[in-house]
């Protein structure tokens, strides 16, 4: 399995779990206080999600430059990382 793959999966675990944790939590969430610190799995689950975000839109092949999980800006055009690029066929690390 690619690299990439395996720490996509486990940054999406990651994300899971933060949200059941906000979840678990939500009676002490207040909308009207919503910069109060008892709203810190809020911020976690959303600083986090941006950086998972981030990192899948940054994957490309290092040989064509093609992106690897957002391949255009249609939201149901959506891949998981494979070992080789579908655009050039090298191999991605």
């Amino acid at each position: 399995m690619n690299k990439n793959k395996k720490k996509l999966i486990t940054l999406l675990v990651i994300q899971i779990l933060i949200t059941i944790l906000h979840r678990s939590d939500i009676a002490n969430f207040q909308g009207d206080d919503w910069f109060h610190l008892s709203n810190w799995t809020y911020w976690l689950g959303m600083s986090f999600g941006i950086y998972v975000l981030f990192f899948a839109y940054n994957l490309h092949c290092a040989k064509c430059g093609t992106r690897q999980v957002f391949r255009s800006f249609n939201a149901l055009d959506l891949r998981w990382p494979q070992d080789n690029c579908h655009k050039c066929g090298c191999k991605v690390e």
